[in-house]
């Protein structure tokens, strides 16, 4: 039997640490059971955070997951430095390009169905309990949409002293001064499948990345223009974890200070 199950964890890559303990359930909603957040709902306010990632092509040397792990390990440290926060499941599918024969694996949701999932969930959090809910950007589609729903919901139920935030400095800002450090070290700052794309993931997961496929992409707009054949640009082949390890305590960082921000502006929860 002890075999059985060593061959068994073998198999599917070890169990995940997230999933070993009480820290996961008390910041993943996944892993908490219906009383757990019912009392966690009635003794406080939590916020919820809605964490949106994808299904991405990103060339030979990127997974096509890499939205996903790093929403999942920015999200759960985000709610662990914040006072009092809960991880919903991220949301993995997001509207990109269409599915390509030659790159295939892109997910492509319509945008009002990205839209719509997005909505239902936050509605099921607010119906649940929650009266704080964040949404959360991974990568730049469909920002305008996600802040356009903040906006709306936020109006909707604010008179029950409910409020939905929109934090995209966790995408936007970060992306913006990740950018500026590279550039100011005179390497390729932008790029799809790019230096701090690359590196990010390496941090979050080593086994999404292929380092043995690193090469140069295109470079127009500063690696941020189109992409190559083989799906990429930029240059990720100065990327290493340590690297994406910073780039990502900037983006948890920044998440932080705007939530918090948020939630001072907001007032008392009840």
């Amino acid at each position: 039997m002890r075999r059985s199950i060593c061959l068994l964890i073998a198999a599917f890559g070890g169990i995940p640490a997230m999933a070993a303990g009480p820290r996961a359930a008390s910041i993943d909603l996944a892993y908490m059971t219906t009383a757990e957040l019912h009392d966690r709902l009635g003794k406080g306010c939590p916020i919820a955070l809605v964490y949106n990632a994808g299904i991405d092509e990103t060339g030979p040397h990127v997974a096509l997951g890499k939205h996903i792990f790093r929403a999942n390990a920015y999200g759960r440290a985000i709610a662990r430095r914040l006072d009092d926060a809960i991880l919903a499941p991220v949301i993995p599918f997001a509207p990109n390009g269409p599915p390509s024969v030659d790159l295939p694996g892109e997910n492509a949701l319509r945008p009002a169905t990205y839209v719509a999932i997005n909505e239902d969930l936050i509605r099921s959090l607010v119906g649940g309990g929650f009266r704080r809910v964040a949404i959360l950007p991974e990568h730049g589609v469909g920002l305008d949409d996600l802040k356009t729903l903040a906006e709306r919901l936020d109006a909707e139920f604010k008179p029950r002293n409910v409020r939905i935030f929109y934090a995209g400095d966790v995408y936007s800002m970060a992306r913006l001064e990740i950018e500026r450090d590279i550039m100011a070290s005179g390497r390729v700052a932008g790029g799809h499948g790019g230096l701090w794309d690359t590196a990010e993931t390496m941090a979050v997961d080593p086994a999404a990345v292929r380092p043995r496929l690193f090469a140069l992409g295109t470079t127009a707009e500063d690696g941020n223009g189109a992409t190559n054949a083989a799906g990429f640009s930029g240059d990720p082949r100065g990327a290493t974890a340590a690297l994406g390890r910073r780039f990502g305590e900037r983006r948890v960082r920044l998440a932080i200070d705007q939530i918090r921000r948020l939630l001072s502006a907001a007032g008392p929860c009840r």
